[in-house]
């Protein structure tokens, strides 16, 4: 039985994506492990722009309810996480009934799919580009899947072309970036949407948009559902804290009888790791979904997470915004400066681009920069060559900025500039020849984007740069060690080079490698002011650095 149910969701699985257009296995972006292994570095190594948090991590308010919710772990949760719905229901002025908490939105989409199925509901319209589980649990619980093109850059795309409504969806202007949504309607995709839309649908509609962020109006969704009162409209709000204060730009305080809200508390507060969304919708479909999750769903401490979130009265939540859209702003403008790369509005914290070539750039990225973006070729229509990037420092925004600055400028651009899509061995070929990684010591090998002029050992390539008499390296991967070969074979006699540690990994390697030429070893233990209980601030401790520090012999 258990065997029978597997392949049945696996088979569901593999229908949810036979129309999009595969280019990894994996649909979310965040997966350090995956990415880690793929790119043969350390996870935290990476830089990671694929999924979308606050990059600063949680404030203050939820660190200290996690560590307190530690004094409680002897005890087992609310089944349903009761004090949650309650302290929502305060929070949003609606009823307890309303309100369903999930192990992260993903078990509640799951969960919202098998309830209306069995409800009778026969299929859903997803507004599309859209995030893929929705597709995923529809098609799992046994539902029909139909796709509406709902835009990227909030133009409206003309009388019976999907759009979602006779008047331009508005989205914030940016002095950033003035392009149109010139995206022709993807096939599968169907029009007349929502006058055509038989009786007793649903429909998924993110606000923002994933992945594009483009915003419509609390008045515009409303709208909507008041078109069709006979279409449940489910309004996935994962981002909205970041389009504007919630009164103003959410529906989940006026939601009408056949509208429901998801929430993620985990975007805007960047506690991902502790899995938590929930779910307003009437008392009849909540109380329909809560029959679909099983008890204690939610921990300890995505409990104490909520109710932290629910207690805050302070102003956080207008300094991420603020925060956010300066960022936001910064990044658009590293990414619009980059020679035929296209840049879309959003309401959120990541940007949609285009990249002007048809090459494996998320590979390029990640094997050979150590950053990660999330690939938006499987969204239903998009396909190569469109990225999501989160939104996070602007010396980040700099180092993603350079990466695909140097991609485009390597002397690979036939390549680059190809309709042919390279396989493994041609990129293996073309990684070695142009970003730096180890060849085999032909013409040409290891010459490096970042390091120019510093080849492999054994090469001889002309010189791009002269002999250096001090060099440091900040991180190498698993290649530290020809990496530290290369570079002291191009050293000066008597030169110094320094390398930093921060994993185990790269401790281990650099204290194994060659310690007759290590003249010294330095620990930096370093500490950020943060504040604390709100009213003081200490230092906070980060990873240790070790540096270590070597010489070059002097010919006697």
């Amino acid at each position: 039985m258990i065997h029978e149910k597997t392949t049945a969701n696996a088979e569901a699985r593999k229908a949810a994506h036979a129309d999009e257009t595969p280019v990894e296995p994996h649909a979310h972006g965040g997966d350090l492990l995956r990415m880690a292994e793929a790119a043969g570095r350390d996870p935290a190594s990476l830089l990671d722009f694929s999924v979308n948090v606050r990059p600063e991590g949680p404030p203050e308010f939820i660190r200290r309810a996690l560590f307190r919710a530690m004094n409680a772990l002897e005890a087992y949760p609310s089944p349903h996480a009761e004090e949650a719905c309650r302290a929502a229901a305060r929070h949003h002025g609606l009823d307890a009934a309303r309100f369903v908490f999930g192990n992260g939105s993903n078990e509640l989409i799951h969960a919202l799919a098998r309830a209306l199925k069995k409800r009778g509901v026969p299929g859903v319209y997803i507004v599309e580009p859209a995030f893929s589980e929705y597709a995923l649990a529809c098609r799992c619980a046994g539902l029909e899947v139909r796709r509406v093109w709902g835009g990227i850059a909030g133009e409206n795309l003309g009388e019976g072309r999907g759009n979602l409504s006779e008047e331009r969806l508005p989205t914030p202007s940016k002095d950033f970036y003035e392009g149109k949504d010139d995206q022709q309607v993807p096939e599968g995709t169907h029009s007349g949407f929502p006058q055509d839309a038989p009786e007793g649908w649903a429909v998924f509609l993110a606000n923002p948009g994933n992945p594009s962020g483009l915003f419509r109006n609390a008045e515009d969704c409303l709208d909507l559902m008041r078109s069709r009162h006979d279409l449940l409209w489910i309004i996935d709000e994962a981002f909205i804290e970041y389009a504007g204060p919630e009164e103003e730009v959410s529906v989940l305080r006026r939601l009408p009888a056949n509208g429901a809200a998801l929430r993620s508390l985990t975007k805007f507060h960047a506690v991902p790791g502790v899995r938590l969304g929930y779910l307003a919708a009437s008392p009849d479909v909540a109380e329909a979904v809560r029959a679909e999750i099983p008890a204690w769903s939610v921990n300890a401490f995505a409990l104490a997470a909520a109710l932290a979130v629910f207690a805050d009265r302070s102003d956080f939540a207008d300094r991420t915004r603020a925060e956010n859209d300066e960022r936001r702003a910064d990044l658009a403008a590293a990414l619009a400066a980059l020679p035929g790369v296209e840049v879309y509005p959003s309401a959120a914290n990541y940007l949609l681009f285009r990249w002007p070539h048809p090459i494996h750039l998320g590979s390029i990225l990640l094997k050979q920069f150590g950053i990660a973006l999330r690939d938006c070729s499987n969204y239903h229509g998009l396909g190569k060559g469109w990225f999501r990037a989160a939104v996070r420092f602007p010396e980040d925004h700099r180092r993603l900025a350079d990466a695909l600055r140097a991609v485009l400028e390597t002397p690979a651009a036939s390549f680059l500039s190809s309709n042919a899509s390279p396989d493994l061995a041609d990129r293996d070929s073309i990684k070695s020849k142009v970003l730096g990684k180890r060849g085999d010591g032909g013409p040409g090998e290891g010459t490096t984007l970042l390091q120019k002029g510093f080849p492999s050992p054994g090469s001889r390539p002309t010189p791009l740069l002269p002999d250096p008499d001090r060099v440091f390296i900040g991180g190498g991967g698993k290649d530290l060690p020809d990496l530290l070969d290369a570079c002291m074979e191009r050293l000066k006699p008597g030169g110094l080079m320094v390398a930093g540690s921060v994993t185990l990994e790269s401790f281990c390697a650099l204290y194994g490698w060659r310690p007759g030429r290590r003249v010294g070893l330095c620990r930096l233990d370093v500490a950020n002011e943060r504040p604390i209980a709100g009213t003081h601030r200490h230092l906070k401790h980060q990873n240790t650095i070790t540096l270590f520090i070597f010489q070059k012999e002097i010919p006697l």
